[in-house]
């Protein structure tokens, strides 16, 4: 008779993100739906107003990657399922 083997437990990489970091990434996903839309406006209407000069743009830009940076420093990486062998 063949005794038959129990497979192991297959191990899979998840991320455990803090709340301050979940809020950094939604921030971020917020801040670039707004420059989404507003950019669409400036197109659509032609609208002078809603232009962003440059340096603004180089301002927002630069605090979206800062937020990001800190979110992916506060991510951790943990192995979910068996230990190894």
């Amino acid at each position: 008779m063949r005794k038959h083997r129990r497979s192991a437990p297959s191990r899979s990489l998840c991320y455990v993100i803090s709340e301050p970091a979940r809020d950094a990434v939604t921030r971020t996903r917020d801040q670039l739906l707004l420059l989404s839309c507003l950019s669409a406006a400036r197109i659509r209407h032609d609208a002078e107003e809603l232009e962003l000069s440059p340096d603004a743009l180089v301002t927002i830009f630069q605090r979206l990657c800062n937020d990001l940076d800190g979110a992916l420093r506060d991510i951790k990486i943990r192995w979910r399922g068996a230990e190894p062998t």
